[in-house]
């Protein structure tokens, strides 16, 4: 089983709506409701590719209800821990005729002490479960910027494959823990690293020197141009064959889930980022974050390129 940790989980509403403009009153086309948060789009991803994840965090409310009882009407099993509170609703407007996307998120559900410590509490003792434990997203208000650190800690002692995606503080001390692999996107990668990346050997070479300082695998999404991948010394070019994209939202999620699959599956490397990026490429062809189609990830699977960088 894999344990997908999502701090900061919502409702994630997607409203398409061709030709949007502001300051008038337009109706969507169509509009889409899902138990939202990095997490559970990664943890959709794995159901749809064959795996058993489980989502954990924090919810509350009627909207943490709904996040619940919709993750299992998909068959995704849950051991949330209840909070205070309202979970949040992000909205997602996708305009298919501008090619444009404008998110607005909400702020996440406060995390008291107490149910930090129940997390903490409950983390700990069930994580020999997991084959691999994911961590994705932000933080919400009363998480410490060194959770994801403490818990990769806890899940690496447990003998569990960890991956973070994740950006500024979670990141960057989070990788103190050494996680398995980690998978920042472009403007993520550039903010952990400090320097501007306007190059393809800028970030062959920077992903080199990130890999070997952790100790660990990194991977940076490039959205329709694939990844860069770095382990010790050596580093990958990864590049998808061509797609026609209904909605990117979800993507980054669905390859942390191809990663994912790849790792548990015991494929060498070039391949672990094949799926990867054959699972971001598929999420891409379908409205609603993790919601890939298995029949698209074989199809574009060998189409895949992996270079080398030298």
């Amino acid at each position: 089983m894999i344990l997908c940790v999502n701090p900061n989980a919502g409702i994630d509403r997607l409203v398409v709506v061709p030709g949007f403009r502001l300051n008038t009153i337009q109706r969507p086309e169509r509009v889409l409701a899902l138990p939202g948060g990095k997490g559970c789009n990664v943890a959709r991803a794995l159901r749809r590719l064959g795996e058993s994840p489980v989502v954990t965090g924090w919810i509350g409310g009627h909207a943490g209800r709904f996040i619940e009882e919709e993750l299992h009407t998909e068959g995704i099993a849950t051991d949330f821990v209840y909070a205070e509170g309202e979970s949040r609703t992000c909205v997602s407007i996708l305009d298919p005729q501008g090619h444009t996307l404008t998110e607005l998120y909400e702020p996440g559900l406060p995390v008291p002490g107490a149910q930090l410590e129940e997390f903490t509490r409950r983390f700990a003792a069930s994580v020999r479960r997991y084959a691999a434990v994911t961590f994705s997203g932000s933080l919400p208000p009363g998480v410490p910027p060194d959770f994801y650190r403490r818990m990769i800690e806890i899940a690496r002692a447990a003998g569990a494959f960890t991956v973070l995606d994740s950006g500024g503080e979670a990141l960057r001390l989070g990788l103190q823990a050494r996680p398995t692999l980690v998978k920042p996107n472009e403007h993520e990668f550039a903010d952990l690293v400090g320097k501007r990346l306007d190059h393809p050997m800028v970030y062959a070479q920077t992903a080199m020197e990130c890999a070997e300082r952790y100790r660990t695998t990194v991977v940076v999404s490039l959205g329709a141009a694939g990844a860069i991948a770095a382990h010790e010394r050596a580093v990958w070019r990864v590049c998808p064959p061509p797609v026609t994209v209904q909605s990117t939202v979800g993507s980054g999620d669905s390859m942390v889930a191809g990663l994912v699959h790849g790792l548990l599956r015991g494929f060498p490397l070039t391949d672990v980022l094949r799926w990867g990026v054959v699972a971001g490429a598929a999420n891409t062809l379908t409205l609603g974050a993790g919601v890939l189609a298995v029949a698209d990830v074989q199809r574009m699977l060998p189409r895949v390129k992996v270079t080398r960088v030298e």
